[in-house]
């Protein structure tokens, strides 16, 4: 069994820069990109890439030993976006498939109809033309799928383009890209190549080996001693001595978390790298481990229910009992939004809900979703539905909520989705006044706390009093789709479900 270090943690702090850098950047992701070409080519093991390497390039162990692994792990993650893409491909060939038949049997149907009587209108007949290109369309992509698909399951080399594929590809069109001459687009190229390396860490003084941290007596002060490799030892010397500086902030206490690393020799891995939008300033982001923070805010005093929406995320606190006691509604704006602003929303979001849940002492919960499967058949949606699945980071918000749960020591929950829409428009939304996102997050909280939700009984047949409650939302909730009614509508649901008990 492995042994656990603690909870895993990253500080990052601004370095002093060193001409030592621009060179072993280069050099380091050129062995790297070297590397992963043998492990693909070659089908050679992380051990043999490690002797080969230092034999090569004649570098230190520590070099080749974090070179090989990085090199592994790259092609680790290229092995599982293939497979992610090619069950992507499958799910967005399947649903148009299935639009595309419903589309058939809606034309052929108006066909008929028209040829009896002929269009009711004139605009009838260029809907029905304007669908007739829109089946041309969707046929055309289908078998563009399907050509991918075919191409994907055929090659066997796993592609990476480092440097980015935009800046590649802006070679062949300079003006355009903003180059007078290739040797300004060849500078940027070898640029973005380069710029960063790496280190492992290792459970000694300083952390690791070739790069080590320590304390140093001013506040908030460390050094970062690098060993170079041979190659830049004769011009620069053995090694290099940096100072940076680590401060608290945003509840973070990073400093006693790197002191914490430094004393107790637990193993730091260290990469510096140069940041482009940042004036080309150079940056360390350290690795480490820090002591696991007890879970202290647990579903004994309650639990903060959450769900998203389109234009919010909806916070209500449930009691122990079940009652509601709490709510709030966070504003999300998705819309002309750059992927950085929208991740930055969601960590300032994800600080407010832990904040919450500190000042309850309570526990979070939140619904076990996925939406891959839903942005693969997007297709099937409205256009706003799918505009919001498309830029909706769920998977970042419950990165960032975990992480956070885990040094705030708060209790994280994660609870079936089925019916919590359904369940709280019919059991909470007209009673309490709510709108539907909050009602879902209510049920949500009381799931956590392992409280059941009862269909009222003017909903249930005689034939299904012996069944599950589940089975009785799914009846609900298709009658619901079936009939197209609208959430508002439900605030009237005896009305608007009056024909539900009919066989």
């Amino acid at each position: 069994m492995a042994k656990s270090h603690g909870s895993l943690t990253g500080i990052e702090a601004k370095i002093e820069y060193h001409p030592a850098f621009e060179e072993l950047g280069a050099l380091y992701e050129s062995w790297k990109r070297s590397a992963i070409n043998w492990m693909q080519t070659e089908k050679l093991s992380e051990s043999e890439v490690e002797k080969r390497l230092m034999k090569k390039f004649n570098i230190q162990w520590a070099y080749a030993d974090s070179i090989a692994t990085e090199a592994r792990t790259c092609l680790n993650q290229l092995k599982t976006a293939k497979k992610n893409h090619y069950s992507k491909l499958e799910l967005q060939i399947s649903a148009k498939t299935t639009a595309t038949k419903k589309l058939i049997t809606k034309l052929e149907k108006t066909l008929k109809l028209a040829i009896k009587k002929g269009f009711p209108h004139i605009q009838a007949r260029n809907k029905f033309c304007h669908q007739l290109l829109g089946l041309k369309s969707k046929i055309q992509k289908i078998a563009s799928l399907k050509r991918k698909l075919k191409q994907l399951k055929n090659t066997e080399r796993l592609h990476i383009c480092f440097g980015s594929q935009k800046l590649f590809n802006a070679q062949h069109n300079l003006a355009e890209n903003g180059y007078q001459t290739r040797s300004g687009w060849s500078l940027d190229w070898r640029k973005k190549r380069s710029g960063r390396f790496f280190c492992i860490g290792k459970s000694q003084p300083g952390g690791g080996t070739m790069m080590k941290v320590f304390s140093l007596q001013e506040d908030g002060k460390y050094q970062l001693q690098v060993q170079l490799p041979r190659p830049l030892q004769d011009k620069y010397g053995q090694k290099i001595k940096l100072e940076f500086s680590v401060s608290n902030r945003n509840g973070r206490y990073r400093a006693t978390d790197l002191d914490y690393a430094i004393n107790n020799f637990k193993p730091i891995t260290i990469s510096i790298f140069r940041r482009e939008h940042k004036q080309d300033n150079w940056y360390v982001h350290l690795s480490t481990y820090v002591q696991e923070i007890p879970v202290v805010h647990t579903r004994k005093n309650g639990c903060l229910g959450i769900d998203f929406n389109a234009e919010s995320i909806s916070v209500t606190y449930v009691k122990w009992d079940g009652n509601i006691e709490y709510l709030k509604e966070i504003p999300y704006r998705w819309k002309n939004q750059t992927t950085g602003q929208r991740q930055a929303s969601i960590r300032n979001i994800v600080s407010q809900i832990v904040f919450l849940a500190e000042f309850f002492e309570c526990a979070i919960a939140i619904e076990s979703l996925d939406f891959s499967k839903k942005k693969a058949k997007m297709s099937g949606y409205c256009k706003v539905y799918n505009e919001m699945l498309s830029n909706l980071s769920t998977a970042i918000f419950r990165e960032t909520l975990e992480s956070r749960c885990r040094r705030f020591g708060v209790e994280l929950i994660k609870v079936n989705p089925a019916f919590t829409s359904v369940i709280g428009m019919i059991n909470y939304m007209a009673k309490y006044g709510l709108n539907s996102g909050t009602a879902a997050a209510l049920v949500i909280g009381r799931r956590a706390l392992k409280l059941s939700e009862k269909i009222p009984k003017c909903l249930l047949r005689p034939e299904d009093v012996n069944k599950h409650d589940w089975s009785h939302w799914r009846r609900v909730a298709s009658f619901i789709k079936l009939h197209r009614i609208r959430r508002t509508q439900l605030f009237q649901w005896r009305k608007v479900l009056e024909g539900i008990r009919s066989p």
